[in-house]
């Protein structure tokens, strides 16, 4: 059974009869309209994507004043113009209107199987081609989107560092930095120490209900479990040569120290203790 739709659109009945049994019994899904204002109608109901029309339909639209319709409403539609007048003239100017094909009469239901096979496959094809742009459309965009939150981002942060610059002491300065990591990752213990020009890491700004070291020894360049601080996912990262960041979740977190948001964040920390 071919599942994708055709619309056969004729004024004459006997036709339309005719190709609806014989391409059932071929196994297509057929439907059928008497006029091109019918098939209009029809085709604002259900998709078709191809389209079988006669020329001449006395009394309404002809076939080619149907494909430019359909051309205009239903773009991603095939159709095939069917004609006993099949001159060259007429055969340019369906082309000229959007025609996939021509099939003169009489024909034979071999010639119109052809003919219908190859524009279905036509169809198919564009249909995976619109879904692909409309795919790659919706990365686009949502990329776009990612990359004005992050400018966004970082503006928020330039600012934030600014404001510092005029707080009073350096703990009030660290807050409005510290407070974005908190609402991004919610660690339960957070720590930032400064070093000292002893070598020395002095604690200058903490949150959390456990107690933190006062003072750390010279840690090891690089990120690091730091153990004993009394929760269960631990790190200790430095802030370039300006200090360390502690972290401490009660559980697995999904914080990662190579997160782009982070290593910016950890970057204006830095700039904090430097300059203040």
């Amino acid at each position: 059974m071919i599942h994708q739709p055709i619309l056969i659109v004729d004024d004459e009945l006997e036709v339309r009869t005719t190709l609806l049994e014989a391409l059932g019994d071929q196994g297509y899904s057929a439907e059928a309209a008497a006029s091109g204002e019918e098939a209009l109608v029809r085709m604002a109901k259900r998709s078709f994507p191809v389209v079988l029309t006669d020329l001449h339909m006395p009394g309404g639209q002809t076939g080619l004043d149907l494909i430019d319709a359909i051309r205009n409403r239903f773009p991603d539609t095939l159709c095939i113009l069917i004609t006993a007048y099949a001159t060259l003239d007429t055969s340019i100017e369906a082309l000229k209107r959007g025609a996939y094909d021509l099939i003169q009469k009489p024909f034979r239901l071999a010639e119109i199987e052809v003919v219908l096979n190859r524009a279905l496959d036509h169809a198919n094809l564009l249909r995976k081609v619109s879904a692909y742009q409309e795919e790659l459309e919706s990365r686009i965009l949502s990329r776009t989107q990612d990359l004005r939150r992050a400018n966004q981002a970082a503006l928020e942060l330039c600012d934030l560092s600014l404001q510092a610059l005029d707080l009073p002491d350096l703990a009030t300065a660290l807050e409005p930095l510290l407070g974005q990591l908190v609402v991004r990752w919610a660690p339960d213990g957070l720590g930032c120490y400064r070093r000292q020009a002893d070598g020395t890491m002095d604690l200058v700004a903490r949150r959390g209900p456990k107690g933190l070291p006062a003072a750390l020894e010279r840690p090891k360049p690089g990120p690091l479990l730091a153990p004993g601080f009394g929760y269960a996912d631990e790190y200790l990262l430095p802030l370039g040569s300006a200090g360390w960041l502690y972290l401490g979740f009660e559980s697995r977190s999904v914080f990662s120290e190579t997160d782009p948001v982070f290593l910016l964040l950890a970057r204006h920390l830095e700039l904090i203790l430097r300059v203040r």
